[in-house]
Parts: C-alpha cells; sequence; structure tokens
C-alpha cells in the first residue's frame, strides 16, 4: 500500500466560506433571533377551545333530542275507540284472543264483567235467533 500524507498532496479549496466578521456579531445575533421568535403563552383552554367548543355542542343536542321528538298529542286513548279500531281494523279473530288469554286474564274479566243471570235470560228470550248463540 501506498503510504498517505496529507502534507505533500495537492491541497482541496473548501467549497464553504464564512462572512467576514462572522464569529465577532455571532452571539448578538443569536440573542436577537431568539428573542424575536420566542411565541406567546397560551393556556389549555385556549389551546384546546375548539374541541370543548364541539364537546358543549355535541351534549346540548344530546339532551335537547328527546324533548324536541316529544309527541304532540299526548291523550289518553279511551277503551271504547281501542274496542272499536282493534275491531275493524285488526285481523286478530275472537277465537285468537281466546286461545291467548290465559286463566288469570279470563278470571280478571269475569270478576269486571259480573252479569246476573237475570240479564242473561231476559236477552236470551228477546232474541229469537239462538242458533247464533249456540254456533259460536
Amino acid at each position: 500500500m501506498n503510504s498517505f500524507n496529507l502534507e505533500n498532496g495537492p491541497k482541496i479549496k473548501p467549497g464553504f466560506k464564512t462572512p467576514d466578521n462572522y464569529f465577532e456579531n455571532f452571539s448578538e445575533q443569536m440573542l436577537a433571533r431568539i428573542d424575536s421568535n420566542e411565541k406567546p403563552v397560551r393556556s389549555i383552554f385556549q389551546r384546546r377551545k375548539n374541541w370543548f367548543m364541539a364537546a358543549a355542542a355535541v351534549l346540548i343536542i344530546g339532551f335537547a333530542i328527546p324533548f324536541l321528538n316529544k309527541p304532540a298529542n299526548n291523550a289518553a286513548i279511551d277503551g271504547e275507540s281501542l274496542e272499536n279500531y282493534l275491531a275493524y281494523q285488526s285481523t286478530i279473530s275472537q277465537y285468537d284472543l281466546i286461545n291467548l288469554l290465559d286463566k288469570e286474564d279470563i278470571e280478571a274479566l269475569e270478576s269486571d264483567l259480573k252479569i246476573d243471570d237475570a240479564v242473561v235470560e231476559s236477552a236470551l228470550s228477546d232474541n229469537t235467533n239462538l242458533e247464533n248463540y249456540l254456533t259460536e
């Protein structure tokens, strides 16, 4: 191998050159740059203000939806209109209703609809078409 000596070989000029008096004013120039680039201090609330406002808007909308979707008419449905609806609009027959009733429901109906035997006998005696009662 050939010995390599930096002092004997051709000199290469460096490609970079520092400006004149660069290091004499360097500290003053650096301090001036640091002072001018200093950013203002911001609190956490100011930094995340948009996120807080978005969360507050979502909460307000979430609490407002049940009040805005409240139905306009809250009137109670009376029994007669419910019976009429079931009689004319529903496809449920009386046999389906009978099959769906259990023992407790039948006992509750019997206690609510106490009919005297005299009323039943008078209704049967007034009605000439007894076959409808017997076949149903």
